[in-house]
């Protein structure tokens, strides 16, 4: 996602430049459709981004962009469910957290670099939450 936000935001420029150039009306219609493409891929990459932390029992997710925190109990954990998909030379493995009142939190181990750990301490506090599939 951050390669193809990447590569509208530049593609944005270089028509920006294009239009300021030699203005044409196919040349402001492709320049609105990146400018609209960037500015949502913007919007799901900052407003996606959390930082989670769990310890003493607890688990904290912080959406710094939406200005959200919540503190949930692993008492308060409804159910969880590990997800793994084998793909050509890696796995994708992906932990959603599901709350009793207040939602869910998922959790990857492309996104999050202590995926294991994550999953190791959910798997010895829950045990017999898992939802197997």
């Amino acid at each position: 996602m951050t390669a193809s936000t990447l590569i509208c935001g530049m593609g944005s420029l270089y028509f920006m430049r294009q239009v300021l150039a030699e203005p044409a009306t196919w040349k402001y219609i492709v320049l609105g459709i990146l400018l609209l493409c960037t500015s949502i891929l913007i919007y799901k990459l900052l407003f996606n981004y959390k930082v989670i932390k769990i310890s003493h029992d607890q688990v904290h997710v912080y959406y710094p962009f939406r200005f959200f925190k919540s503190v949930q109990g692993i008492k308060e954990l409804g159910a969880w469910q590990e997800v793994v998909i084998e793909t050509n030379k890696t796995q994708f493995r992906e932990l959603k957290l599901v709350f009793n009142n207040k939602g869910f939190v998922k959790i990857t181990n492309q996104e999050n670099s202590e995926y294991d750990k994550v999953y190791k301490y959910i798997k010895r506090k829950a045990p017999k939450l898992e939802v197997k599939e």
